[in-house]
Order: C-alpha cells, then sequence, then structure tokens
C-alpha cells in the first residue's frame, strides 16, 4: 500500500473534482490519498512536513514549468521536500500548449515568465531540452505522465508511468512480473534500485550492521526528526504449528507504553504448483511440480502421451501448514519483521557525509535522548555542501527494508470491457 498526497495546480476551474477523481481511483486500489486544497503552494508546503514522509506527491498540472521540476527534484534529493517520490500529471485534457504528448517529448524548455524562484545555473541544463528528457534524466526523484482524464492519469501513475504503461508496455510487464515474484518472499528479501541497477537479495542480518548512529558523535545538531510509533502497531504475536508449541513474540517495551495489541497467525509455507496441459484434444500431457519458498520439497510426476503436440503452462501458488519446526520459525520471524516495517517509526537526520551511508544498509542506533536503541535500516540517502561540516549526508531509517507493493491483478476481457464502459460513462455525465 502507498500513501498518496494529491494536489492541484490552478488550471481551468473545477480542480477539487479533478483530485477527487485521481484519489478515487488510487483508494479503489488499496492505496490512501490526501486531498490537498487548490494550487500549487499546497502541494510544496506539503512536502515541508515530517507527516509527508515516505509518501508520494501528485502534482496535477496545466503547464510546463523546468523550476518547478528542479524544485521538486532538489527538495526530494536533498531532503526539504520528505515525500519519497513526486508525480507531475500533466491534464492534457485542457488542451494547454507545452502538455500535449507530442510537446512534453519534443517542445524545447524554456524559463517560465513568472520563475522568480530558480537560480539560473539550477535550471540551465535543461533550457533547450524538453520535458521527456528532463523527466528520464532524473526518474529516481520525480516522473511523469499525461492523459485525457483524471482516471487515466491515476492508472498510468499505479502503472509506473509511460506512455503506453495502461496498454501492457514492456516496463510495465517487467515490473509487475519483478512484484510477483517477490511477494512470495515478502519479509525475507529486497529490492534495490541504485542508478539504472536494481538489487534483489537476501535481507541481511541486522547485527551485521558496520555503521553506527550514536548521539553526540555522528549526528548534525538540532537535525533530528523522529516519528513515534504506531499505538495500534502489534506488539504480541502468538504463531501456531500443527508440530508443537505456539511460537510467541512479545514486545515488552511496546506493551509498556501502549497496553498488549495482540495477533495469532498459523504458520503457512507458499508453494508453486506448475502444470503444462496438451493442447491436443485427444492426448494430454501433464507435469506437476511442487516446490516450497525454503527448497525443503521437490517433486516431479510425469505422465506423457505418444503424440507431439503443444502444450500450455498454468502456475498456482497455495499456502499449506509448515510441517517442521524450521519451516514454522522462519515463518514467524517474517511475520514479526513485516510487523516492524509497517510501524511507522522513523528517524531523518544529518550526518557528517561521507560515502559509507547508503540506502539499503543497516545502522547501529544509540540515541538516549530519545530512548532509540537497537537496528535501523536506511531508506534513503543524499549527499549535499553546506558551509560547515561541509559535507553533510541527509538519511532516513525505518524499523524494516519496505515491501514492494502488490502486483496489478490480470482483468479478464470482460473487467476491461466494463471499466472503458464505466469510464465512457463517467465522461459523459461529468
Amino acid at each position: 500500500m502507498t500513501d498518496y498526497i494529491v494536489g492541484c495546480d490552478n488550471i481551468v476551474g473545477g480542480e477539487s473534482n479533478l483530485i477527487e477523481r485521481v484519489c478515487k481511483v488510487l483508494e479503489s486500489k488499496g492505496h490512501t490519498a490526501q486531498r490537498l486544497s487548490v494550487g500549487p503552494n499546497f502541494v510544496q508546503s506539503s512536502g515541508l512536513k515530517s507527516s509527508s514522509s515516505g509518501k508520494v506527491a501528485i502534482f496535477i498540472v496545466g503547464g510546463s514549468d523546468i523550476g518547478t521540476y528542479v524544485d521538486f527534484r532538489d527538495g526530494i534529493k536533498n531532503g526539504y521536500y520528505h515525500w519519497k517520490y513526486a508525480w507531475f500529471a500533466f491534464a492534457s485534457w485542457t488542451a494547454h500548449s507545452w502538455i500535449t504528448k507530442e510537446d512534453l517529448k519534443n517542445k524545447p524548455l524554456v524559463r517560465a515568465h513568472d520563475d522568480n524562484f530558480s537560480s539560473g545555473s539550477s535550471i540551465a541544463p535543461y533550457l533547450g531540452k524538453s520535458a521527456d528528457y528532463f523527466f528520464q534524466e532524473n526518474k529516481q526523484y520525480v516522473n511523469y505522465v499525461y492523459g485525457q482524464t483524471p482516471e487515466e492519469l491515476a492508472k498510468k501513475i499505479l502503472a509506473g508511468g509511460g506512455e503506453d504503461s495502461d496498454d501492457g508496455s514492456s516496463a510495465s510487464t517487467i515490473k509487475e512480473a519483478i512484484k510477483d515474484i517477490l511477494k512470495m518472499r515478502d519479509g525475507e528479501i529486497e529490492c534495490r534500485v541504485v542508478n539504472d541497477t536494481v538489487f534483489i537479495n537476501k535481507i541481511p542480518d541486522p547485527e551485521t550492521a558496520e555503521l553506527s548512529l550514536i548521539e553526540g558523535r555522528d549526528i548534525i545538531q538540532k537535525s533530528i526528526n523522529i516519528t513515534d510509533i504506531n499505538p495500534e502497531t502489534i506488539n504480541f504475536l502468538t504463531v501456531h504449528w500443527q508440530g508443537g508449541e505456539d511460537i510467541v513474540f512479545r514486545d515488552e517495551k511496546l506493551i509498556e507504553r501502549f497496553g498488549e495489541k495482540k495477533a495469532e497467525m498459523d504458520a503457512v509455507k507458499r508453494v508453486v504448483t506448475t502444470k503444462e496441459s496438451d493442447s491436443s484434444s485427444s492426448n494430454t500431457s501433464s507435469t506437476t511440480t511442487t516446490t516450497t519458498t525454503d527448497n525443503t520439497t521437490n517433486t516431479t510426476t510425469d505422465t506423457t502421451s505418444s503424440d507431439d503436440s503443444s502444450s500450455d503452462t498454468e502456475s498456482s501458488v497455495e499456502e499449506v501448514p509448515c510441517e517442521t519446526l524450521e519451516e514454522a520459525q522462519t515463518f514467524a520471524n517474517t511475520e514479526w519483521a513485516k510487523i516492524k516495517r509497517d510501524n511507522g517509526h522513523t528517524i531523518e537526520c544529518k550526518v557528517i557525509g561521507s560515502p559509507l551511508w547508503e540506502q539499503g544498509k543497516w545502522v547501529r542506533v544509540y540515541i538516549p535522548s530519545f530512548d532509540e536503541d537497537g537496528y535501523m535500516y536506511i531508506t534513503k540517502c543524499s549527499h549535499s555542501e553546506s558551509a560547515s561540516p561541509g559535507w553533510e549526508t541527509n538519511i532516513t531509517l525505518a524499523d524494516y527494508p519496505p515491501g514492494f507493493g502488490e502486483p496489478e491483478e490480470a482483468k479478464s476481457d470482460e473487467d476491461e470491457e466494463e471499466s472503458e464502459d464505466e469510464e465512457t460513462t463517467e465522461e459523459t455525465t461529468t
């Protein structure tokens, strides 16, 4: 689930309705969406608040402004905007110059007539280039979509952007395929993007941390911003399994603060079953392969006909009870870690600059003034120059690596037709 912040510039009137329509699409997919007032300053000011940490900003616009693009990028990169990402959603249906599909890809950028906030050096590298060029160069921080309806904008954002993303583009397909694979090991593996490289690996043990964040030593004075743990976070987890006693986790510190917040679940493992069925009507050939996420089971049964024919492969995932203590313990450890991942606890601060600070690393944290003592994971990291100490690094830490989001559910042809009919009806009645 992603937390979105949605705002809109002054365009042609009725902007509150545009925000609402975008938010409804996001919420229909299980995400949260915060509605902002209409006007550019509401979006930027929301980014300055620590409550926007970890959220994704969406700015619906009716024009093109290189100064604003650079401001959003630098704000996220340098940490003064707390969003983890930002989208410019171009309302192409307004037919304003600069924001059609062709203009965004081909029209040279110029400084806006009312841009009195950008430095010449910050926008100079992009003057004469297209908006598409800017976003391709800076897509680790900001991106863009365009569309003929607010619903189309929201769907393209959910699909990861790109002009053909809602039509099954290769980029969107690859992204969803990766999500689908990662879902099998959610909570056990991490996925990081560094420049143009995607890293997928098992989450290392926090106690292997080589970095430390110690009060009075590493942290730049008065730069700490801490978001407390959600009081409703589970702090007492009981995992049942069929082979023995329950596995129990308790966080005594949280129980003392908020009282017991209990949860119970059965230990299960995911089993992938692959079947190959012959396309011939008279003979069939099938192979059923069962594997588990911990590679403890691998069974293959073949029944083959004498005729040669093409076959289709179908895979399905089922959850079955864990059979051994090791399987049950792995399940329990992962679920306890996922609770920490979603507890809302973060630390943002500035430290003395060093190339050792990198997104994806564990850190030993000891800040007694705020009762912080444990291991945390760097989710965001950016470097900048300052008058003193000369080089500083902005970092955001969480109690566990973030998840990957849910893969999009495949739609049948009937669902697609139904969806298109609904959109057509909505457009003609609004």
